[in-house]
């Protein structure tokens, strides 16, 4: 029986909460695995229910260095054969191998991805720490390990590349689901939708000029959703959209559900992601997985994970409005890529990320 340990505490958190959730779903099947989960108040509910699944408190503050031997006495005393940091919160001083996930190094290329200075600084230092002390590391994209390669000077053989997956529950939906999720979130057909982070490195001001530059009769029968929680970055985005004098046709919606995603994905027209850098880049993904042509900036690991299921462009207004525009106008080419985003779509599977993992901890912990 393989006992692994598993920093479960971030689980409620966007990007790095799918991919804890998602795994965890799958070894909590795994008959010889015996998964010890290490987990805070706020994270607690969101654990999966399984017998083989042992949850251990651990209320430290997630990104304080001075914590880092505290979480260490704890993983020893669970006496677990590895340990596994989804984030890079890497423990001091442990008794097992330590596996650490480095989703990608966007706080350093874009810090003002990190609005505040404390947890940028925090971040750069945990990183580092996380990756001197890793036995090894998993990343999600072959850029992402070139990246982490080069800032690092690692050797190739410390860095793994298991792509992230798409879940199950992300297929295209009926109209009456459609119209449920809009209904709760103030939405009408049709129009263009963007969801992620009010983020720096999103570029969603480019979107903005692009919606802004698109010709009238669009403009005046689509509206531009742009999903996501309220966070700092939006007051300006509100701003841009009315300087550009779109203001009413640019709805925020807030934070979307989860159950409620695939349901507002396949109500979309069109999905648009226009960031400049993501280690992986999840909702494109699970766009396409509804069967919602997309169209995605060719920068960072978006080629890697969209392939030939969505439009591929440059990530400039002009660029991102002509993508947009050849779709809202080109009937079969919406058609292929809603057949080809699916197609692309299943080839991407937690099943496989956590078989690639479990691989990784078996090797580890021998």
């Amino acid at each position: 029986m393989l006992r692994i340990g598993f920093d479960a505490r971030m689980i409620a958190w966007k990007g790095v909460g799918t991919y804890s959730r998602s795994l965890l779903r799958q070894f909590v099947q795994v008959p010889d695995l015996e998964v010890v989960c290490f987990h805070n108040q706020e994270s607690l509910d969101r654990l999966p229910q399984g017998e083989n699944l042992v949850p251990v408190a651990l209320n430290e503050d997630i990104v304080s260095s001075r914590n880092l031997n505290k979480i260490g006495q704890v993983v020893n005393k669970a006496g677990c054969d590895l340990f596994h940091t989804p984030y890079v919160v890497a423990p001091s001083n442990l008794d097992c191998p330590l596996l650490v996930t480095a989703h990608d190094i966007i706080p350093l290329l874009f810090p003002k991805s990190i609005p505040s200075f404390r947890l940028r600084r925090a971040y750069k230092g945990l990183l580092s720490d996380a990756v001197q002390k890793a036995d090894h590391i998993i990343t999600v994209s072959t850029v992402s390990q070139s990246y982490l390669l080069a800032h690092f000077n690692l050797p190739l053989a410390r860095v793994s590349v298991i792509l992230d997956g798409v879940g199950r529950e992300f297929n295209p939906r009926s109209q009456q689901e459609r119209n449920a999720a809009m209904e709760e979130y103030g939405l009408k057909e049709p129009f263009v939708l963007w969801l992620g982070e009010f983020a720096a490195h999103k570029n969603v001001q480019a979107l903005i000029s692009a919606f802004a530059g698109l010709p009238g009769r669009y403009r005046s029968r689509y509206s531009l959703v742009l999903a996501g929680e309220k966070s700092e970055g939006w007051k300006s985005i509100e701003k841009e959209a009315a300087r550009r004098g779109i203001a009413e046709r640019v709805i925020f919606p807030g934070y979307i559900n989860d159950p409620d995603l695939p349901a507002l994905y396949s109500a979309a027209d069109i999905f648009c992601f226009p960031s400049l850098y993501e280690g992986f880049g999840l909702p494109p993904l699970e766009a396409m997985a509804c069967g919602t042509p997309v169209v995605c900036s060719n920068s960072s690991s978006l080629p890697e994970v969209v392939g030939d299921g969505g439009l591929l462009v440059a990530p400039r207004a002009s660029s991102l409005g002509a993508g947009i525009s050849e779709l809202l106008t080109n009937d079969s080419l919406r058609q292929r890529l809603s057949r080809r985003g699916r197609e692309r779509a299943e080839l991407f599977s937690w099943e496989t990320a956590a078989a690639k993992t479990l691989d990784l901890y078996r090797e580890l912990a021998d």
